[in-house]
């Protein structure tokens, strides 16, 4: 089976301090697949060189087989990702209808009713809240819209960037459990987590990052089991 997402020795430094140095990761179709570490790990910024935000200083993107590399955050949209950044960045001053719409600028003017309806079908406390203000929701209702969001341009891939932060843990169970109806929907997650616990109970697979190396890879439950991950990460 092809791969749907391939990373090869991603590299990439902040004035010359390494954020990542040699980062090498798959996502299969359907898979969800979990990117974890502690703050500085580099998750972030492998990411937004996935994402075409910032451009790898070394390395090889792969999408579906064809050459990523390099390509521009817009480009990448259009070719089937879509990256929820941390920190959910809604637009506050806009409702959670308008926050859509916006999701959905690469499609036809036609097919956005459509999408809509489907965001709503899958996160039916939006479709409560259509003409509420983005800014005045909690924080897990805005989370919802930053992933509902980034699934109006319909992506083969959707990369969550910390997608639990600061929410509550009522809340971080609900989300989650949105990102595996998400997944089950056929659509590819790659998941970037601090939450580990939360993260490999749901994970296919998943990848342990430690300054900017991967340090350790495997099936989500491989990973829970391991007393290296349970140490550093989980203090047991």
């Amino acid at each position: 089976m092809q791969s749907l997402l391939d990373v090869s020795g991603l590299a990439f430094a902040y004035d010359g301090a390494a954020a990542v140095r040699d980062v090498s990761l798959s996502v299969q179709p359907g898979e969800i697949v979990a990117l974890l570490g502690a703050n500085g790990a580099g998750k972030s910024t492998t990411v937004r060189m996935i994402a075409g935000v910032l451009t790898p200083q070394k390395g090889d993107i792969r999408f579906a087989g064809e050459v990523l590399t390099g390509s521009p955050s817009h480009v990448v949209v259009r070719r089937g990702i879509t990256l929820v950044p941390e920190g959910r960045l809604v637009f506050p001053q806009m409702t959670v209808m308008e926050n859509l719409q916006l999701g959905a600028h690469i499609k036809q003017r036609g097919e956005i009713a459509a999408l809509v309806d489907k965001a709503f079908a899958l996160f039916p406390r939006l479709a409560e809240r259509r003409g509420q203000l983005a800014g005045s929701m909690s924080g897990g209702e805005q989370q919802m819209l930053a992933i509902a969001r980034g699934l109006m341009a319909e992506p083969r891939l959707i990369i969550l960037d910390e997608p639990s932060l600061g929410l509550m843990p009522i809340v971080v169970q609900e989300v989650f459990k949105l990102i595996e109806a998400v997944n089950k929907s056929g659509i590819g997650v790659l998941l970037v987590e601090q939450n580990l616990h939360q993260s490999l109970r749901i994970a296919h697979r998943g990848y342990v990052l430690e300054k900017g190396s991967v340090v350790l890879a495997g099936t989500g439950q491989e990973l829970l089991a391991d007393a290296y991950v349970q140490k550093a990460f989980l203090g047991r």
